[in-house]
């Protein structure tokens, strides 16, 4: 078993050279997986904890935001049982947005929206993580949402219409959202235990950005410019997650603040072009391909991904292995497996594959 160390993560997010190893860089894995690894079921955070660093990380994520509310998982989404999952006939429960259904629609919708507070949400577990976590591990802050809980509250086809049909209630919405989320990270920094925030915020196609570049400028990286900077000022550090094609946004990443980026999804993005453009801005984590090798390869198909990755990108450091969205219930176990035992097979410092 590969013993968790945190300064791995940090120096690999921070881009200071070579740790010991290319760390695994996951912070989304089914409970199926999880549970699998563990040999039992997961019902407690210090479950949740043990599963972390018996697998080979570094980091323990934890979530919260609005993204957690009723607000969103109840009313913004709607949820269906299916048998997702690679290795059993049982049914899953996932939770699903809509494209046309909307919550938000005009200023008097808006007006009337019960908003939780973010100060009463629940941030229990970021306080009983300081004790429950080994020494050499860290936890992450899982928040972002921003742009995602917009067009969740509006749906897709409503927002397109706002920004011609009511263009005061965009920035009205984004204000709001942006406002709760930033409580939220300020609450989240207070705990000691929280070492990396990652922004999950998704906001682009396989081909191009959601919305216009422009929007985003005006709307949504100014929020991640402030939350970035309350990061670091907290010594703190920052991780960006979209999945897509995010070239046309690339430079304004960069000017927001953040010390890495997740999933470089392919083909959406070239991850070899993204290091050797980007790389002395941000760290690089993901890649290893949801679309066919993790859930349809084989697993040593998955292993001459994760050697092929390691050897492009890992040396001088900067790299680190993942997904490129989450690792869910319909990878094959054997499938996981073998990314993360190949990691732990090819990425040992100095590079040799």
């Amino acid at each position: 078993m590969i013993e968790p160390n945190f300064e791995r993560i940090r120096a690999m997010l921070l881009r200071r050279g070579e740790p010991d190893r290319v760390p695994l860089a996951d912070i989304s894995v089914h409970n199926l997986h999880k549970e699998a690894i563990l040999g039992r079921p997961l019902k407690t955070l210090a479950d949740e904890v043990e599963f972390w660093r018996v697998a080979g990380y570094d980091w323990v994520p934890l979530h919260q935001g609005l993204q957690e509310t009723p607000l969103i998982k109840k009313q913004a989404m709607h949820s269906i049982e299916a048998n997702y999952a690679a290795d059993t006939s049982d049914n899953q429960e996932r939770q699903w947005a809509t494209g046309a259904k909307s919550i938000v629609l005009t200023g008097r919708d808006l007006d009337a929206l019960d908003w939780p507070d973010p100060d009463n949400l629940d941030y229990s577990q970021f306080s009983q993580l300081g004790s429950l976590l080994p020494a050499n591990m860290g936890g992450v802050a899982v928040l972002g949402k921003i742009f995602s809980s917009v067009w969740w509250l509006m749906g897709l086809e409503g927002l397109s219409m706002a920004l011609v049909d009511e263009p005061d209630l965009v920035p009205r919405l984004f204000q709001k959202v942006g406002e709760f989320q930033t409580r939220v990270l300020e609450n989240m920094l207070s705990f000691d235990a929280v070492k990396v925030v990652w922004h999950a915020d998704d906001i682009a196609y396989k081909n191009q950005p959601m919305i216009s570049p422009r929007l985003l400028r005006a709307h949504l990286f100014p929020w991640y410019v402030k939350m970035n900077r309350l990061t670091h000022d907290k010594g703190r550090i920052v991780v960006y997650h979209s999945d897509g094609a995010l070239q046309q946004v690339m430079e304004d990443i960069v000017a927001a603040g953040f010390d890495g980026l997740n999933p470089i999804e392919p083909p959406a993005m070239d991850i070899n072009w993204v290091k050797k453009e980007y790389g002395k801005h941000l760290a690089i984590m993901g890649n290893i391909d949801l679309g066919y090798t993790l859930t349809r390869g084989t697993p040593d198909e998955v292993r001459a991904e994760v050697r092929q990755r390691i050897h492009d990108l890992a040396p001088g450091g900067g790299y680190g292995l993942a997904s490129s969205n989450s690792v869910p219930e319909y990878v094959p176990l054997a499938n996981y497996n073998a990314m993360r035992e190949a990691t732990f097979e090819y990425g040992r410092y100095p590079i040799t594959v």
